[in-house]
C-alpha cells in the first residue's frame, strides 16, 4: 500500500530565487525605470501554487497579495506600464476551504508566542469561490492554480471533474470557473491577449514525487512525456500570442528546500554513537534493512512532515505514525494497520530504530529517489532550454542556478541575508515548500532580472524589505529556535489538494 503524502507544487520550492549572478541583490543601474522597446498593456501569469501566492499550507487573502505575478505588475507599473489592476482569485483570511473537509478553512501553520500551532482550523466559509468570482466578467490575470501540472495547461476536460479522484483538486473550477472564459488554461490566458507572459509549469510533474517520499505519484512525469507536453503548450501559446513576451522559469533543484533540510539534522543529532535510523526504501512497506547516520553520501532526506515522528524515535511500543494515517484517510486504524502487520511491522519494537519498525517510506527520499528527481528535473530544464530557444520572442528565467548559488552562499538583499534555512533563512513559509512574501518578492526581482537582462527593459525591482517577514517564533535558550511540530491532519487540505493517492 502506498502512503499518502503531499503532491505539490508545488510545487515549489524556490529557495531565495532573486536577480543577481551571485548572492547580491541591488537595483538596476543605468536609464531610469522604463518599459524599453517593450509594449506592455496586459501581463498575464500561468503557473501553480508559486503563481497563486501559495503560503504555510494555504490561499488566503494577507499572503495571496504578495504573490510574485501581483508584485511584478506594480513594477511594471512603475516602469511605466499603466496596466489596469491586476486580477487574482483572492480567498479572505483564513483562506481557502479545505478539499478534504466541506466549507472548513484550510489549516495553514502559524506560530505565536505560546508557541508552533496550526490554525485558524475551523472557521467556516460558505462558498469555494474567490471574493471577486461573481463580479469579474473575464479570466484572472493570474492564473496560477495550485496542484497544476504541464498536462493541464492544454487539457480541455471539465475543471469541476478535477474536483474529483484522483485528483481532489476543487481550485481548478474555483479558479477557472466555466468553460464560457474558455475551456482550458491556454483558452483563458490567449482570451485575455496579453504581450507579457510569465509561465511557471513543470514543477510539480517531479515535486510531487519528491515530497510524498516517490509514494504519491510513484514517479516523476516521464521526460519524453514531458517535453512533448511542454512543447506543444509552449508552441500553442505563442501562436495564439506571436507578439507576446514570454518568461518561461525552469525548475530548481528540489535537495535544498526547508522541506527536506530541516529534520535529518536533527535526527542525526539526537543519535547516540553507533545508533543508525531505521528507514524503509522506495516501494518497502515491511520491515527494513536500510540504515543511516546522515554521513554517508547521499544519504536520504527526511520531510518536514516528520518532525513530529522524530521525536519519538526509540519508543516503544509506538505507531502514531500509522494512528495519524489512518485518521487522515478516513479509516480505522486496525484496518489499515492489518495490512502493515501483514507485511512484517512490529510497533512494538523501538520506533525508527528497529528493523521492523522503522521510519516510514513516505517520510523518506532515499537515495535513489534522489537520483530520479535529480534526473527528471534535468530532463524537463533540458526541454525548457530547447523549446524557448526555439520560440520567437520567449526567454528563459534560470530558477534552477540561481536557486543552487544561493544554496550555496546565501543571498543579500539591502542589508539583509536570505539563506535555505527553515524558519531563520527568511525564504520559505512555514509548510517548508512554497515562497515567504519576502521570498515571493526575491522571484518577483529573479524575472524582473531576465526582463532588464533579456528584453532591454528597465523595471525596478521590489523592495524586499518592504514585504512582511514570516512570525518570529519563540525562542529557548535551552534549544534555540523552537521549530513548529507540524501533526499529519495539518497537512490534511495540502495532501488532498495535490490528489495524493494510497
Amino acid at each position: 500500500m502506498k502512503a499518502i503524502i503531499l503532491n505539490v507544487s508545488a510545487a515549489l520550492v524556490i529557495a531565495g530565487l532573486l536577480a543577481a549572478s551571485g548572492c547580491t541583490d541591488t537595483a538596476p543601474s543605468g536609464p531610469s525605470a522604463s518599459l524599453g522597446s517593450v509594449t506592455v498593456t496586459k501581463y498575464v501569469a500561468i503557473g501553480n501554487s508559486l503563481t497563486a501566492g501559495y503560503q504555510s499550507n494555504g490561499l488566503y487573502e494577507s499572503a495571496q497579495i504578495y504573490s510574485y505575478p501581483n508584485l511584478i505588475s506594480q513594477q511594471l507599473n512603475a516602469a511605466g506600464a499603466n496596466l489596469p489592476a491586476f486580477q487574482q482569485p483572492l480567498w479572505p483570511d483564513p483562506g481557502t476551504p479545505s478539499s478534504a473537509t466541506s466549507g472548513v478553512a484550510s489549516r495553514y501553520v502559524i506560530i505565536s508566542m505560546n508557541g508552533p500551532v496550526v490554525g485558524p482550523a475551523n472557521e467556516a466559509i460558505t462558498a469555494l469561490a474567490p471574493l471577486n468570482a461573481a463580479t469579474l466578467a473575464r479570466p484572472y490575470d493570474n492564473l496560477g492554480v495550485p496542484g497544476a501540472v504541464i498536462y493541464d495547461f492544454l487539457d480541455t476536460s471539465s475543471f469541476a471533474s478535477k474536483a474529483g479522484a484522483p485528483r481532489n483538486n476543487p481550485l481548478f473550477e474555483a479558479i477557472l470557473r466555466t468553460p464560457v472564459f474558455g475551456n482550458s488554461i491556454l483558452a483563458q490566458a490567449t482570451a485575455l491577449n496579453p504581450d507579457l507572459v510569465t509561465f511557471w509549469l513543470g514543477n510539480n510533474d517531479v515535486l510531487g514525487y519528491a515530497t510524498s517520499g516517490g509514494t504519491s505519484p510513484a514517479a516523476p512525469t516521464d521526460p519524453a512525456i514531458f517535453a512533448q507536453l511542454y512543447g506543444g503548450s509552449l508552441t500553442l501559446l505563442h501562436q495564439a500570442l506571436p507578439k507576446a513576451k514570454i518568461l518561461a522559469a525552469n525548475i530548481p533543484d528540489v535537495a535544498a528546500i526547508p522541506f527536506f533540510t530541516t529534520i535529518g539534522p536533527k535526527i542525526a543529532a539526537t543519535l547516540p554513537a553507533g545508533v543508525y535510523l531505521r528507514y524503509q526504501k522506495h516501494g518497502n512497506a515491511g520491515p527494513a534493512l536500510d540504515s543511516t547516520r546522515f554521513t554517508e553520501a547521499n544519504s536520504p532526506l527526511i520531510t518536514l512532515e516528520a518532525g513530529p515522528y522524530a521525536a519519538l524515535i526509540g519508543q516503544s511500543p509506538c505507531a502514531q505514525w500509522y494512528h495519524d494515517l489512518a485518521a487522515s484517510l478516513g479509516i480505522p486504524f486496525t484496518t489499515l494497520f492489518a495490512q502493515y502487520a501483514a507485511a512484517g511491522i512490529d510497533t512494538t519494537t523501538p520506533f525508527g530504530l528497529s528493523p521492523s519498525n522503522p521510519f516510514p517510506d513516505a517520510l523518506v527520499l532515499d537515495a535513489g529517489e534522489q537520483t530520479i528527481a535529480t534526473n527528471a528535473i534535468t530532463a524537463f530544464n533540458a526541454t525548457i532550454a530547447n523549446v524557448v530557444a526555439n520560440t520567437s520572442g520567449a526567454v528563459v528565467v534560470d530558477m534552477n542556478s540561481f536557486f543552487n548559488s544561493v544554496k550555496a552562499n546565501g543571498l543579500s538583499v539591502n542589508g539583509q541575508t536570505f539563506t535555505t534555512a527553515y524558519i531563520a533563512g527568511g525564504l520559505f513559509s512555514l509548510d517548508g515548500v512554497h515562497p515567504s512574501s519576502k521570498g515571493y518578492g526575491i522571484v518577483a526581482n529573479q524575472y524582473i532580472k531576465a526582463m532588464n537582462d533579456k528584453l532591454g527593459m528597465h523595471v525596478p525591482y521590489v523592495n524586499v524589505n518592504n514585504l512582511p517577514g514570516i512570525p518570529t517564533p519563540p525562542l529557548s535558550k535551552a534549544h534555540g529556535v523552537q521549530y513548529p511540530n507540524i501533526p499529519l491532519s495539518a497537512w490534511k487540505s495540502f495532501h488532498t489538494l495535490w490528489g495524493s493517492e494510497n
